[in-house]
């Protein structure tokens, strides 16, 4: 039975809600499925696990592993990516912007979204900021790809896996580009901040939590990844995460880490399930 939007409809009663079920169960189940990459806190990915935690949505963990070809993910839904959100037997969503629209469509409390059309917009231009093409993690992602090829093998991959991940994601443009686009969005980040700060408030937008919070705390990862404690990784893959860049880091206020420990204590899950 399913509560009216199939909340509780997710598979066997007594699976392990920490473990990963295979691609061919997932395809079986009912309710949400959300495909991660296995052992990586990619930030895409742990946001779309924190949008679900802090709506109630139960679902199946799906593993994408890094580097590999996945040959029962790309049949089932196409993509050699994650994260993918499958709902019901809906089309997959792998966009951040999909997986966010659909979360709020199949719990719409707590709102993630902001209801004030201007709230709305200038959320959705952070995210963008964060999320989107030559924003903060395309540019992180490209810098930590250009300096891997300098360092095989990189973040614990083998030569193979490592050319799958250039070929999916090339780097392109010049480091310089990466480097000022890194810049001019945590300086944005930190005036939205102090801003916010100034009105007595904690968050990006407005005066709740909403979707720009759980995506900045995230992305802060790959500025300085959350302590062992609460997020587990390999050596050579918390290093690839931590930003080194003596000028990128001057331009880090701590207001924003400040902020991404207050996200994580009082509204997402820790420590990390990768």
């Amino acid at each position: 039975m399913t509560n009216g939007r199939g909340l509780d409809r997710q598979g066997p009663a007594d699976a392990d809600p920490s473990a990963y079920v295979p691609v061919a169960a997932a395809m079986q189940a009912g309710g949400m499925r959300l495909v991660s990459t296995r052992g990586v806190p990619g930030p895409w990915g742990e946001a779309a696990k924190a949008i679900l935690h802090v709506k109630k949505i139960p679902y199946l963990r799906v593993a994408q592993e890094t580097g590999a070809e996945n040959p029962e993910l790309v049949a089932w839904t196409g993509i050699n990516s994650a994260p993918i959100a499958i709902w019901e037997s809906e089309r997959p969503r792998a966009g951040w912007a999909e997986i966010l629209l659909l979360a709020e469509r199949v719990a719409p409390d707590p709102p993630l979204i902001p209801r004030d059309e201007a709230d709305r917009a200038a959320m959705f231009g952070l995210l963008h900021e964060l999320c989107g093409e030559d924003g903060f993690g395309w540019n992180r992602r490209m810098l930590s790809f250009a300096a891997m090829a300098q360092t095989q093998p990189g973040a614990g991959l083998d030569d193979t896996g490592f050319q799958r991940l250039l070929a999916k994601y090339p780097v392109t443009g010049t480091a310089d580009h990466a480097r000022r686009r890194l810049i001019e969005i945590v300086s944005f980040q930190s005036r939205l901040l102090r801003a916010q700060a100034g009105k007595g408030r904690r968050f990006y937008i407005g005066g709740d939590l909403t979707a720009a919070d759980i995506y900045a705390a995230c992305f802060a990862a790959m500025v300085r990844p959350l302590p062992p404690e609460h997020c587990a990784m390999s050596p050579e893959l918390r290093a690839a995460y931590t930003e080194t860049d003596p000028e990128i880091l001057a331009a880090v206020d701590p207001l924003l880490l400040e902020h991404r420990d207050f996200i994580y204590r009082d509204y997402l899950e820790l420590p990390l399930r990768l």
